[in-house]
């Protein structure tokens, strides 16, 4: 009897241990499926992304003389959101440009044909003597120690000449250096100037301000967030096993978590064949107007993707050996 019974129990107990490896070993892909009163769709999670996101970085260091916005405001794109004091830098530029003047005054001086040629008439003049010592000295009236001393002179002049041009090209050179950097220093000053402003790239609302007057800042520092939220994307992560039977232009349904609960419809934008490191799968997205903006970055969402009658009898084959099985949404990585 006793024996009877523990037999008994034990079969119980392996049949126990087996479904219940049975239902562990389920597939992503079968964990992804939802069968309802015989219709297969496809039911997985997602979260919700601004439509768009724009970081406002500092481009250029300074002062803040303004600030035009605060955290919650609604600004459009082109609006001011904070400026930096200019007196230092349109100072920094009227020096600049009395440097680059004064070097160009200093060069055109130097390229001048006085200063270029100014050894000209003492080579003439030495040429003239030598001309007349060499016709004197044809004619027996001064000797060789004469000519060769008028000789020496003429020599000299040639190369004192040489030895300005030389001197000259290389002031010219040097001087050309410095109005090209003066020049480079220029146009950032001017882009400095440029960018002392700072506006909003898209519409949207104010996030994560962090700023005071009269602060200084430095370039690449972060300054606000602004967010567009009158749409979301919604991305949901899916299976690869489940590529085939994801299609782009096609109409989902939508569950968000909110409260109150709120549910749309919305069209697959684009499908991504690569898997996302945030979801650990391949995604979805879709576009979603935002009434009320109930729909905040990162609210969850459950998005069904309904199967044609020939996709629902792939998936049957492939995925649901059990025509009763049913699903539970699994977390993704987000």
């Amino acid at each position: 009897m006793y024996k009877y019974i523990f037999n008994k129990i034990f079969l119980l107990m392996g049949i126990t241990i087996v479904l219940i490896f049975v239902g562990c070993a389920k597939t992503q892909e079968q964990k992804e499926l939802k069968t309802t009163e015989n219709n297969v769709s496809i039911r997985i999670e997602g979260a919700v992304y601004a439509i768009q996101k724009q970081d406002i970085i500092s481009s250029v260091a300074g002062y803040v003389k303004n600030i035009y916005v605060k955290n919650g405001d609604r600004i459009k794109k082109g609006d001011i959101i904070y400026s930096l004091d200019k007196e230092l830098i349109n100072l920094d530029i009227e020096n600049k440009k009395m440097e680059i003047s004064s070097l160009e005054q200093v060069r055109d001086h130097v390229l001048s044909k006085k200063s270029v040629s100014g050894n000209i008439p003492a080579i003439n003049l030495a040429a003239m003597e030598l001309k007349k010592v060499a016709y004197l000295r044809s004619k027996g009236y001064v000797n060789d120690f004469e000519e060769n001393t008028y000789k020496k002179n003429y020599i000299n002049a040639m190369y004192n000449n040489k030895n300005n041009n030389t001197d000259n090209y290389e002031k010219i050179k040097n001087l050309n250096k410095q109005v090209m950097s003066s020049k480079i220093d220029l146009k950032k000053l001017e882009y400095k100037l440029k960018h002392a402003d700072a506006y909003a790239q898209i519409d949207g609302f104010v996030a994560s301000l962090n700023l005071s007057k009269r602060e200084s800042i430095g370039t690449n520092r972060k300054i606000c967030i602004i967010v567009n939220l009158d749409k979301v994307i919604v991305k949901a992560g899916f299976s690869t096993g489940l590529l085939p039977f994801v299609y782009k232009n096609e109409k989902v349904n939508i569950s968000f978590v909110t409260t109150p609960p709120y549910s749309t419809t919305a069209i697959i934008k684009q499908v991504n064949p690569i898997v996302n490191p945030a979801f650990g799968r391949m995604t979805i997205e879709a576009v979603v107007p935002n009434k009320d903006y109930i729909l905040q970055e990162g609210t969850r969402a459950l998005v069904t993707i309904p199967l044609s009658k020939q996709g629902q009898k792939e998936v049957r084959k492939y995925f649901l050996n059990n025509k009763r099985d049913t699903t539970l949404e699994i977390k993704s990585k987000i």
